[in-house]
């Protein structure tokens, strides 16, 4: 899952999966730690952090997994004209480059979660 076999472009996109997580409308605080199994602020501080992430630290795992996943499975529909307001892609390429970083298929929102 190392964001080096992601381009340039595709790690942008990650980056702003997790702005979109922190700071969208997309994720109730009070749901935030049930749906990504750490707190709004650990996403944040991993966003702070960027690009100098170390990979081994296992909530920049999770944060980064969760925002990519969350973003394509969780929201309900009515938040889809909030999208391009954070995200500069499509769900296709989410989901597109979701796969490319875990490195393995994903056939449903659950076998996404981590």
């Amino acid at each position: 899952m190392p964001l080096v076999d992601l381009d340039e472009a595709e790690r942008e996109v990650v980056r702003e999966c997790l702005q979109a997580t922190v700071e969208g409308p997309f994720f109730p605080e009070w749901e935030f730690h049930t749906l990504f199994g750490v707190e709004r602020g650990e996403v944040k501080n991993v966003l702070k952090s960027w690009p100098e992430l170390d990979e081994n630290d296992g909530s920049v795992i999770v944060a980064i997994n969760n925002s990519l996943n969350n973003l394509l499975g969780y929201p309900s529909p009515h938040k889809d004209e909030e999208w391009p307001k954070f995200i500069s892609v499509n769900r296709k390429e989410v989901g597109r480059i979701f796969l490319k970083w875990k490195g393995n298929s994903v056939r449903n929102y659950f076998e996404g979660l981590l």
